[in-house]
């Protein structure tokens, strides 16, 4: 069985069903990138005997192992291949191929890589982006249950070609949720899926509609669990650079060459997104009581930005 798929800008075409994506509705379309079952290695390690790791001095390509899961190789820009573990659901398999995997391809493609969630409220882009935990997915669900559209969910693809008007690319429609939350941000016209393992900690949700273009960049914010109330603190660019680069999804392949990371161009994809677009530090208290005031007060900054 062969699908189609649209995200991130790209048209793929592959062997596995990642029900995550939007089907590609012209079938027509060039293919950017292929996704292939293939053998990639000779032995799959079992779970727990190795951690994930992604070898990329690799003259074949760049090998990567997620256990439990996969072994992928990233043959080139455009192919993808990858060896599922005996036994394994597909549908785990769609954790690496649209993470780590998705992130160094558009990374390498150009486009500017964040780790972050982000919706669209009142015709603007609001991202949200912080340390793990801080509760990007939580805050995002809480602006959709108040009339928000998701844009993306983890994984933020930025065209940076036209560095006056940057442009969010949507994902899919999909928002991961730690189970603690879901009985508090209950997400209107959405469908909670079995979890793709036992005992996994988050859940993933379906949602009805998100965006379906690409979005102008708004507003960034840097989720703090701090204080009683929920407050703003705009940054300058400067510091919102700093922001930026240390939320860039691409942090996390620091271990790959020089020449393949593209620092020059990444950091100035940072300095041109500072200029461009709000950059704030968003103090949320902790829990999760909060969040309907949050949404009014990110909505009046937004609507004073606007004034």
């Amino acid at each position: 069985m062969i699908y189609l798929y649209s995200a991130f800008g790209l048209c793929i075409k592959s062997e596995i069903e990642l029900k995550e994506l939007m089907p590609e509705p012209n079938s027509e379309r060039a293919v950017d990138l292929h996704i292939r079952k293939a053998r990639v290695v000779s032995e799959l390690k079992a779970l727990g005997e190795v951690p994930p790791s992604m070898d990329f001095e690799n003259p074949d390509g760049v090998f990567m192992v997620w256990p439990g899961a996969a072994a992928i190789r990233i043959k080139d820009l455009s192919n993808v291949y990858i060896q599922g573990y005996p036994g394994v659901s597909e549908r785990y398999m769609a954790f690496p191929l649209l993470g780590p995997v998705m992130g160094w391809i558009l990374h390498q493609r150009g486009s500017l890589v964040l780790h972050s969630s982000a919706v669209s409220l009142d015709g603007h882009s609001i991202a949200f982006l912080g340390d793990k935990r801080a509760g990007k997915s939580t805050t995002a669900a809480a602006f959709i249950k108040n009339g928000a559209n998701l844009i993306t969910d983890d994984l933020l693809v930025i065209n940076m070609k036209d560095s006056q008007r940057p442009m969010i690319q949507p994902s899919f429609a999909q928002i991961k949720l730690n189970e603690d939350a879901t009985h508090r941000v209950d997400i209107p016209e959405s469908d909670a899926l079995p979890l793709v393992i036992p005992n996994f900690p988050k859940r993933q949700y379906r949602l009805k509609s998100m965006v379906t273009q690409d979005v102008p960049c708004g507003a960034f914010f840097i989720i703090r669990r701090e204080g009683e109330t929920p407050k703003i603190e705009w940054a300058d660019a400067g510091s919102g650079f700093q922001h930026l680069m240390r939320y860039s999804y691409n942090v996390r392949f620091y271990t790959a060459p020089i020449s393949t990371q593209k620092r020059e161009r990444h950091f100035k994809q940072c300095v041109e997104l500072a200029n461009s677009s709000k950059i704030g530090i968003l103090s949320i208290p902790q829990g999760i009581n909060e969040l309907e005031e949050t949404v009014k007060v990110v909505r009046k900054a937004m609507a004073d930005i606007q004034s």
